[in-house]
């Protein structure tokens, strides 16, 4: 990503932090209900107890938790690019891992069981192409993973806009994953407004 986008995303979050502490308000996820269905379609690619996460734009951690509460004990690792949100994530969840860590300028060196990542990429950049770092980081987490990824984003299939937000076009996005993985699911059915990719390894023969 952009250095001066990154700066921007930086300050945003951090200055929503400094208002709302934490609290879904500062990730402007909407209602923590919205943010739960979000975390159960993450969690319903095939993620199981014992498992290794890497978690992309991870913010507070809440996926974590969240899997804990469903019953569900991995080995979770976060990475974010805004240091306050890492600041609270390790102060709320000291049994995971967090590292403030830019996939694209710096990927993972070890494996994963799935890759998740959740609204991360939302911001529209001023500088960079929103679908070609989404496109670059599908790329990293898919071949940081040995099971599969699952990344949320908003649609272009929508009834309104936020000239802050930026929304994918999931056709774009599916053909791309088609590229990497034939074992790719498209979901569309969880909330209105957005889609979640599944990316499969391929299955042993």
């Amino acid at each position: 990503m952009n250095e001066a986008d990154k700066i921007e995303i930086i300050k945003r979050y951090e200055s929503r932090l400094s208002e709302f502490g934490h609290d879904v308000r500062t990730l402007a996820s909407g209602s923590d209900s919205k943010q739960h269905l979000r975390y159960r379609t993450l969690l319903d690619i095939g993620i199981s107890h014992g498992d290794k996460i890497l978690d992309v734009g991870c913010g507070f951690g809440d996926f974590y938790s969240f899997l804990q509460d469903e019953g569900t004990d991995v080995g979770y690792v976060g990475y974010d690019i805004v240091p306050g949100l890492l600041e609270e994530a390790r102060k709320a969840y000291p049994t995971a891992r967090f590292e403030l860590r830019d996939i694209q300028e710096n990927p993972p060196v070890e494996t994963f069981d799935w890759v998740t990542s959740s609204q991360a990429f939302n911001n529209r950049l001023k500088y960079e192409d929103n679908a070609i770092v989404v496109k670059d980081v599908v790329k990293i987490g898919f071949n940081a993973c040995l099971k599969g990824m699952a990344i949320d984003m908003m649609s272009t299939h929508v009834d309104f806009r936020e000239e802050r937000l930026y929304y994918f076009d999931p056709v774009e996005i599916l053909a791309f994953a088609k590229g990497l993985t034939k074992r790719v699911v498209l979901r569309h059915d969880y909330l209105p407004h957005e889609f979640c990719l599944y990316l499969y390894k391929p299955c042993p023969i």
